[in-house]
């Protein structure tokens, strides 16, 4: 059974977070951390603030956020654009590595060996970091439920490709309204998958699923095929992304149950919270956070707050990691104070 942390005091929250990390580095101590988070859509208002990352400065003297760069076209494709969002954000007191470079490509493979996918398709600059915290903000999510502990990481820590991978499984599709035959993705393909002829046209054969031709297409003609994989096939992914990134690693979660909205934080508007704050947890089991994080919100709303919009059945998401031993549904919830 495993511990989760609990803070509710909402006027003081930033002690609550300060007592997280004290508790962190008890079982991981050392100087070198990475911070797991999201910076936010440009748009996007609810993501995690910068300033409850400050109290971690008492503990480790080498913090530094981490992230990958997103599938989709948007404010956060590429490293340097990604950089702009996030400073833009506040997220200037502590150093900020992209892990999988400035145009999303530079991967780091681990194996799994499981139903799904066999060789999980990471960030290269996981590998400069032993130890590191998720930080989430516990939100709805349209393709898992819900988006916490482990959304956050697998999803999070995976490079353009192995992002590909979690959502479709499949090579981009090209939309030939969008399309002006510019070149752009065939002269950017390093696999000769693509042709022009009168549009672009992705041969699936050649095609590595490597989504450069997302990021490179001018007017957002490529995209992903979001309708490929049903949601239960992608929360199985994403679990097995999440064996990948926690191989050979020592991470602590801390999920905040604040302005808490139907959609990612992924979404580039602003979103009104559909509930009052609850708190914010910690754990170093992320299968056990995120399942007292959904009950957390079960019990001040009287149900899932997600479903009604997303009709996704988020347990199995839960079912399915710790069915691959990423950690236990049951737990016991401490009150710090």
């Amino acid at each position: 059974m495993s511990t989760v942390y609990c803070w509710r005091d909402l006027s003081d929250l930033q002690t609550g977070v300060n007592k997280f990390f004290a508790e962190i580095h008890k079982t991981m101590p050392g100087n070198k951390v990475g911070l797991k988070v999201h910076f936010g859509e440009e748009k996007n208002t609810t993501y995690i603030k910068p300033k409850y990352y400050e109290g971690i400065k008492q503990f480790y003297s080498e913090p530094c956020y981490v992230e990958c760069n997103v599938l989709y076209r948007g404010a956060r494709t590429t490293a340097a654009s990604h950089l702009e969002v996030a400073r833009s954000h506040g997220f200037t007191n502590l150093p900020i590595k992209i892990l999988d470079g400035e145009d999303g490509l530079e991967t780091h493979e681990v194996v799994v060996n499981q139903k799904n996918i066999s060789t999980a398709k990471l960030g290269r600059g996981i590998t400069e970091f032993d130890q590191l915290i998720s930080v989430a903000h516990f939100k709805g999510h349209m393709l898992c439920g819900f988006g916490g502990a482990i959304k956050n990481v697998a999803m999070g820590i995976g490079s353009r490709t192995g992002k590909l991978e979690m959502h479709a499984g499949a090579a981009p599709i090209v939309s030939k309204k969008k399309c002006t035959a510019c070149n752009a993705c065939a002269e950017n393909c390093d696999f000769k998958a693509i042709t022009i002829d009168g549009d672009a046209r992705i041969n699936d054969e050649l095609c590595a699923n490597c989504a450069r031709c997302i990021a490179v297409c001018p007017t957002s003609a490529i995209n992903v095929n979001w309708g490929k994989l049903p949601p239960q096939i992608i929360m199985e992914r994403i679990c097995e992304y999440m064996l990948g990134a926690m191989q050979n690693k020592k991470w602590a979660f801390i999920n905040f149950l604040t302005d808490i909205t139907q959609e990612c934080d992924c979404m580039n508007m602003v979103q009104k919270p559909l509930m009052a704050d609850v708190g914010a947890l910690m754990s170093f089991d992320p299968v056990a956070i995120d399942q007292a994080s959904i009950d957390l919100l079960k019990e001040v709303k009287g149900e899932d707050p997600f479903f009604e919009q997303n009709k996704i059945n988020s347990q199995y998401l839960l079912d399915y990691a710790q069915k691959l031993g990423l950690g236990s549904k049951t737990y016991t919830l401490e009150q710090l104070t």
